[in-house]
């Protein structure tokens, strides 16, 4: 099998020197060394050229950054492979940057975006101020998506407020944050900003790629081109195959103009990266400073809480491999690459190891929650983020739950976490990079399994899938209930979309997982694989959505239920990954999404990405169970295109595994649809 390649996160390197503060704010204390842009926008001149002005841009994309027009409509300004890319540009109280920078979904910890828009703020503030965050003009990136920063900024200093009103409040503000508008500001408002900056007022201004032509690049040049700026927003794309965060559209730079203060240091981030408020830095009211009472493993410990009492804590989102003494938890199929128990046996201890190194019994340690995720699990432990002092200076601002996984001593946990994706993107550097247990991880060595002939398949919690205006048509169906009656599985050819009615993949009902039915000669692997194909032409990962309420829930996956299958697409040479914010994921390399049923509406941004994601030929899986709510799931397949809809409980009490009517087993199949078979 192929092993699947990442791109190389960049090394940061150490920027020296500092300039003068412009504006007087107090001692700088934290280097900012490397950022991180994702799906950004560069800046040109005002006059159309190149913008090669030094001394209104504060940060360039590294030598090797291209930018072309995504949207194809000839409207962006392309550099020649000799000119620098401006990736911010300030002048006179107005700090325009090509990307949003600081959104929940982008603080992984990695990169000093926090820390760097922080310092922005000091320089140009002074410290403290209200900063009034403009939500009146249709914009997606509304306050509500930026609740790390906020807390961070809040922290600092700032009251940070939103406003619907932007014309009205400016008033009251020292500055206001203006992210891509989808609406075109009036006149009104243009004219409010333009007195509000020749007062004194800062204006900072968050465009972002506009490869969909949505315009809001050109609602943000309406202000830039009012206030008489000499730059404005470029509607292009910054790639950089090899200055990167996974992606070439996620592009990463060290290549700063220091003659701003905005790179040594500031009032918040806490000192690590985006780790500061992303993780709860040092001293935050959501944080509990615990002694460490004794260490069991690499990812659980005891600690003395402030009262006293001892609490047990299962480090959050990731998974070490258990110690051989704990062999019967182990589970291979979670690991890629990996089969043999002694090996992964061997990373436990050292996973241990690792953490009596970074922990002593006696230190104290911060501990702090995730909202996505309960505060315990099934075993009453304590579910945290742990930072850690990791240098011996007494401060407390490493993330050991990262560190586990950088370090290549865990896997992320496929569950709601808030940093799934963050962690999951660290986790794939080291998996490239062969980094720790990930240097035996050879998939070309997995075998196939499970994808011989069958006659059967079986679906949990079954459902029927129907249209929006009645029955299914039989060309559509190629897979009935035992009794030819009743549809479970529905075909949209056109909108390249499917429905399956039942979680076919749910690893509930493995053997090894203490089922008491051998399902390993039912086809529901090799069948869901071929259903994809069937629906398109490309390659790929396949990946499944974990960020609307499926982990935990006995209606949904998550990667985390689906290990088993994850197994079967690694002997298929197909990738298996989950993503939980599908308006920001880099769905490029894949083939196929999977949407089990949803908790919780996407929003906008995620049904255009996955539209746009169906229209550039990509396939999307909808997969609902009986005993869910399919209100969110038929909602989804609405915006897709498609008129398939899951409907009401399929039973079986005759063809049905265990004696459970409601898991029927079926050999109702339409055999011209050509998916009844071995993948490969």
């Amino acid at each position: 099998m192929r092993r699947r390649r990442f791109i190389e996160l960049l090394a940061a390197s150490a920027v020296g020197g500092t300039a003068a503060a412009r504006t007087g704010h107090g001692t700088l204390t934290t280097s900012v060394t490397a950022l991180r842009f994702h799906s950004t926008c560069s800046l040109y001149g005002a006059d159309g050229g190149p913008l090669t002005d030094s001394t209104v841009v504060p940060v360039w994309a590294e030598d090797e950054a291209t930018n072309d027009d995504q949207d194809y409509d000839d409207d962006a300004f392309v550099y020649w492979d000799w000119r620098q890319i401006p990736l911010v540009a300030s002048e006179d109280g107005v700090v325009a940057f090509g990307s949003v920078l600081v959104d929940d979904a982008n603080l992984d910890g990695s990169y000093d975006n926090e820390q760097f828009v922080l310092n922005v703020w000091d320089q140009e503030l002074g410290g403290s101020g209200t900063v009034i965050w403009d939500e009146s003009n249709a914009q997606y990136y509304d306050l509500s998506k930026f609740s790390s920063f906020e807390s961070a900024a809040e922290s600092a200093g700032y009251d940070v407020q939103p406003t619907t009103n932007l014309h009205n409040d400016l008033s009251g503000a020292d500055a206001a944050v203006i992210t891509s508008p989808g609406d075109a500001l009036s006149d009104g408002e243009l004219d409010k900003l333009a007195q509000f900056v020749d007062d004194g007022g800062v204006l900072f201004l968050h465009d972002q790629s506009d490869y969909n032509n949505y315009d809001e690049t050109n609602h943000l040049n309406d202000i830039t081109f009012r206030l008489g700026l000499s730059f404005q927003f470029n509607d292009d794309q910054v790639a950089d195959t090899q200055n990167n965060a996974g992606a070439s559209y996620r592009p990463t730079t060290t290549v700063f103009n220091t003659d701003f203060g905005y790179f040594d240091g500031g009032s918040g981030g806490g000192g690590g990266g985006d780790d500061g408020g992303d993780d709860g830095g040092s001293g935050s009211p959501d944080t509990t400073t615990v002694t460490i009472e004794s260490l069991s493993d690499g990812d659980t410990f005891d600690v003395t809480m402030p009262d006293g009492s001892v609490e047990s804590i299962r480090v959050l989102g990731v998974d070490t491999p258990e110690k051989a003494s704990n062999r019967s938890a182990e589970r291979p199929p979670e690991w890629e690459g990996i089969e043999s128990y002694d090996y992964l046996a061997t990373w436990g201890a050292n996973a241990t190891d690792f953490s009596k190194q970074a922990f002593d019994v006696g230190d104290t340690v911060e501990i702090f929650y995730d909202d996505n995720e309960g505060q315990t699990d099934p075993f009453g432990r304590l579910l945290a983020y742990v930072r850690y002092d990791a240098t011996g200076d007494g401060s407390r601002d490493t993330l050991y739950n990262r560190e586990l996984i950088e370090q290549g001593y865990a896997r992320v946990y496929g569950s709601a976490l808030t940093k799934h994706d963050g962690f999951r993107n660290a986790e794939a550097t080291a998996r490239a990079n062969g980094t720790g247990l990930w240097a035996n991880s050879d998939p070309n060595a997995s075998s196939e399994i499970r994808d011989g002939s069958y006659s059967e398949l079986f679906f949990p919690k079954a459902a029927a899938v129907e249209t929006s205006t009645g029955a299914l048509a039989d060309s559509r169906a190629p897979v009935y209930d035992q009794s030819g009656a009743t549809p479970l599985v529905g075909v949209d050819s056109s909108a390249n979309v499917a429905m399956v009615g039942g979680l076919t993949i749910d690893e509930s009902y493995e053997s090894e997982e203490g089922y008491p039915v051998d399902t390993a000669e039912y086809g529901n692997y090799p069948f869901l694989t071929s259903l994809v194909d069937s629906l398109t032409s490309t390659t790929g990962s396949i990946v499944i959505d974990g960020g609307h309420g499926q982990f935990g829930s006995d209606a949904a996956l998550s990667n985390e239920d689906a290990a088993y299958y994850q197994r079967y697409l690694e002997g298929q040479d197909i990738a298996f990954e989950q993503r939980n914010d599908l308006a920001t994921a880099d769905l490029s390399g894949a083939r196929a999404v999977v949407v089990t049923t949803p908790s919780s509406t996407f929003t906008s941004a995620e049904k255009t990405a996955l539209s746009d994601f169906v229209a550039g030929g990509g396939a999307v899986v909808l997969m609902g169970a009986s005993n869910g709510d399919a209100t969110d799931l038929n909602d989804l397949a609405s915006a897709l295109g498609t008129d398939l809809r899951l409907g009401g409980s399929v039973r079986d009490s005759s063809n049905n595994l265990d004696g459970d009517e409601t898991v029927p087993t079926t050999s109702s199949f339409d055999s011209s649809f050509g998916l009844f078979g071995p993948y490969s």
